[in-house]
């Protein structure tokens, strides 16, 4: 196995743990919040990484006709960060969350367009072009949720919440 393939290899695996945490993410906010909208918007991105995960599986079955097998602990972005110290989960306000996700769907465009410029071939230089397009899109709808939760709305309505100051 030549070293482009094994980086190839470790890349992808590293972008399925980036996907699966940004999954589980969404479902740790979907579950702590009581606001029917943002319960609906969380589980619908959390599909979306799911979807992405599957995809990853597939990309990597079809390129090196195996198994994934282990991922590494660490992901791209701050969400790995945020699984290896649970201590730090809690006592976040909705605006630190929503920065957070933010953070992630800007490190998960970067690292799929950067790694579609390097795909070599068509197809997958295409999903991750795609798959940059529809992070990139759950960043501006993340923005436009942290807009609206600028001033003394609760969108995740966590129950101990104080009132955010725009």
């Amino acid at each position: 196995m030549g070293d482009n393939t094994a980086t190839t290899m470790q890349l992808l695996k590293q972008a399925i743990r980036s996907e699966i945490d940004g999954r589980r993410f969404y479902e740790f906010l979907a579950d702590k919040t009581k606001n029917p909208d943002a319960k609906r918007k969380l589980t619908n991105l959390a599909q979306d990484e799911r979807r992405h995960e599957s995809i990853l599986y597939r990309i990597y079955k079809k390129k090196f006709g195996e198994e994934v097998g282990e991922v590494p602990e660490q992901g791209v972005g701050v969400l790995s960060k945020f699984f290896a110290h649970p201590e730090k989960r809690e006592g976040l306000n909705e605006v630190q969350y929503i920065a957070m996700a933010i953070e992630a769907e800007l490190a998960a465009t970067a690292y799929y367009k950067s790694e579609a410029k390097n795909a070599e071939d068509e197809e997958t230089k295409q999903i991750f072009a795609k798959m940059a397009e529809e992070e990139f899109s759950h960043y501006e709808s993340l923005e436009a949720e942290k807009s609206a939760i600028g001033g003394n709305y609760f969108w995740f309505e966590f129950g101990e919440s104080q009132p955010m100051e725009g």
